[in-house]
């Protein structure tokens, strides 16, 4: 018996489309925070604002790596690309600075000073998500759609400024 070629194209739409999991109505386009991944607090458990060490240190190497070899498209927040060698010298750090020395005639000289990020200094990932909730199952569910490494950022007078995110890597979605 052949079935009609509208049925068919019917009963193979209903299987296809009918099948996948619905997002559900969506929440928010576009949600950013913070996720400490680091816990200092010795009293407190170890799973606290926290990722197992190895975890860690690997999610951290990966988007480093990736970003400073080229492998991963690091952009600042409105998704624009870094040059190559913005993004290889991230966390790096070249100045000038003058200096008085401590013994008499207490001249002043000049000095280059670089510095780079230790990988340890990221204590945060920052994400940019899309929420969603399904009503039939009473569900959220996100979507990881940008993340960003994170470090503190100090005044001069050694004191907490904030957090400061180096760079953005988004899903190519």
């Amino acid at each position: 018996m052949k079935y009609p070629t509208n049925i068919l194209m019917v009963i193979i739409m209903i299987f296809v489309f009918g099948c996948q999991p619905e997002a559900g109505e969506q929440i928010t386009e576009k949600i950013i925070y913070e996720v400490g991944i680091n816990n200092t607090d010795t009293k407190t458990d170890w799973w606290k604002n926290n990722l197992p060490g190895p975890a860690r240190d690997n999610l951290v190497k990966w988007m480093m790596e990736g970003v400073k070899s080229g492998e991963i498209v690091a952009c600042n927040e409105d998704g624009d690309p870094l040059s190559p060698e913005e993004a290889a010298n991230i966390g790096r750090e070249t100045v000038n600075m003058t200096f008085q020395r401590a013994e008499p005639p207490y001249d002043t000289f000049d000095t280059i000073v670089s510095s780079e990020l230790d990988y340890r200094d990221i204590t945060r990932i920052r994400f940019m998500e899309e929420w969603y909730y399904d009503t039939e199952n009473k569900l959220i569910s996100k979507k990881v759609t940008g993340m960003a490494p994170v470090i503190e950022n100090y005044g001069p007078d050694g004191k907490l400024r904030g957090y400061e995110a180096l760079f953005w890597v988004f899903d190519e979605d």
